[in-house]
């Protein structure tokens, strides 16, 4: 190869290999947003991502819908007001009546009661006479009191139970969202920030090469190293230029992903800038010992166990209904009525009505056949439960084996670097002098980036194993 094309060759590397000039370029939403130069947390984005993110506003208007469920229920309960009016012009007995009614349901017991006026004018027979009213009219009210069904329980008050414990319910799935969210949002900065430190080693790499090339150009012009050492350089040079793009492009695709749960107040996106990554990942302290403590205190606070447990308190009332309706209806009912005005004297008074009214069902299929499904329900939602608190102690289990893991592979990884640094010096040190070639520097120098590679790897996933643990033991953060 000539010199010519060795200085072209070279000219060309070193003009790629300028790994972020054009980094300056940046759509704006990158370089704009985050004014901030400070090193970025991952506090500060999960309390970004808790207080601006989407997914958790949408889940906030389940509180919404289920507010508006107990004050659908609640409305079981607002008094009714009916009015009926009728006149009979072509008839022996031509009269004109007019009737209106207040009903109120009550939650005491099932209890009802209603407050009327009615006024009856004209001709009656003798089988209407209780149709006619004295001269302004008659006020009436009464009250009817269940004794067996709808009496402990009705459609009712089943309603707002129900609806109550929806509430409870929206509440719970706030709380998992926002669970999830914390750890989505911990796992997308721990990966931005391993993708940062990856980039840089890829640049230290490059530069190693790079700035090694001008030595070697020199020993060839002198005629004391082959030209086919500087090639060696020129290819390694070529091959980390190709792991830099790499890991450039892994930075923007973790960077895009964090933007998801790093906003601004408006809710705006921000993607935040690389001088913001942290220069070093943390150390993969010892962990706390987990036992038993651990796994009962998950169960009892992850929302997704209590949802199931808020689920079959919904199935218990719909089974208590049920079998209330199955039940004889005993109705005990009593009225108070007095005419007003001038009129028949058999009219004048007030009158006392006290009854009965009994309602025996037969078959009582549809309300069986309820009580069934909600039985079936029922049992589905214990199951589900029963697997859900299994799933919660495998969580935790399963999240504290990777930390550990983690760690583990993070000393190693750390014993891996030093003894590959003390390589990569001790060749460098015999190339020059002259008893090394520079493709074993090169194979020291990619053993010690994949040793740190791994490194960062295994202190991510130690970042990554705590968040799934703060997850598992349904703590936000």
């Amino acid at each position: 190869m000539s010199r010519a094309t060795l200085a072209a060759l070279v000219l060309g590397v070193l003009t790629v290999a300028a790994p972020s000039a054009v980094r300056a370029e940046q759509a704006p939403e990158a370089r704009a947003s985050e004014t901030s130069s400070a090193v970025l947390g991952v506090d500060e984005v999960v309390r970004a991502a808790l207080a601006r993110s989407p997914q958790i506003a949408a889940a906030e208007q389940e509180r919404a819908i289920a507010s508006a469920d107990v004050l659908s229920a609640e409305g079981g309960f607002d008094p009714s007001w009916k009015t009926r009016a009728s006149i009979v012009p072509v008839s022996p007995y031509e009269h004109r009546r007019l009737e209106t009614v207040i009903e109120q349901p009550t939650a005491i017991w099932g209890t009802r009661t209603f407050a009327g006026y009615r006024i009856g004018r004209g001709d009656f027979a003798v089988y209407d006479g209780k149709l006619a009213t004295a001269e302004y009219g008659e006020v009436r009210g009464g009250l009817t009191v269940p004794l067996l069904r709808d009496g402990p329980i009705d459609r009712r008050r089943a309603g707002i139970q129900r609806a109550e414990l929806g509430t409870e319910l929206a509440k719970l799935t706030v709380e998992q969202q926002r669970i999830e969210i914390a750890r989505l949002a911990a796992f997308r900065y721990w990966e931005w920030a391993a993708a940062g430190r990856r980039v840089s080693i890829a640049h230290s790499l490059l530069e190693m090469a790079v700035a090694r090339d001008a030595g070697l150009a020199l020993r060839v012009e002198r005629g004391d190293l082959p030209a086919l050492e500087r090639m060696e350089n020129l290819r390694a040079i070529a091959q980390r230029q190709a792991q830099l793009a790499a890991a450039e492009r892994s930075l923007q695709s973790a960077t895009i992903e964090l933007s998801l749960y790093f906003r601004q107040p408006d809710g705006t996106p921000i993607m935040p800038p690389r001088e913001r990554l942290p220069r070093e990942l943390p150390e993969a302290r010892p962990t706390a010992p987990r036992n038993a403590e651990d796994e009962r205190r998950a169960v009892g606070q992850r929302p997704d166990v209590r949802r199931l447990e808020v689920a079959a308190e919904q199935s218990k009332v719909d089974i208590v209904l049920a079998r209330n309706q199955q039940k004889v209806a005993i109705d005990v009912f009593g009225a108070v009525s007095r005419d007003l005005g001038p009129g028949d004297p058999k009219r004048f008074g007030t009158e006392l009505e006290v009854g009965v009214m009994l309602d025996v069902p037969i078959l009582n299929r549809v309300q069986e056949g309820r009580e069934q499904a909600a039985q079936a329900v029922l049992a589905r939602t214990t199951a589900q439960a029963r697997l859900a608190r299994d799933r919660v102690r495998a969580d935790v289990r399963d999240a504290a084996s990777a930390m550990d893991m983690a760690r583990e592979r993070a000393l190693a990884a750390r014993s891996e670097v030093d003894v590959a640094a003390r390589l990569v010096d001790g060749e460098r040190r015999r190339f020059e002098q002259g008893e090394g070639t520079l493709l074993i520097v090169n194979l020291r120098e990619q053993a010690l980036a994949e040793a740190e590679l791994r490194e960062v790897e295994a202190l991510g996933d130690f970042q990554r194993a705590a968040a799934s643990y703060r997850a598992a033991v349904g703590e936000p953060r």
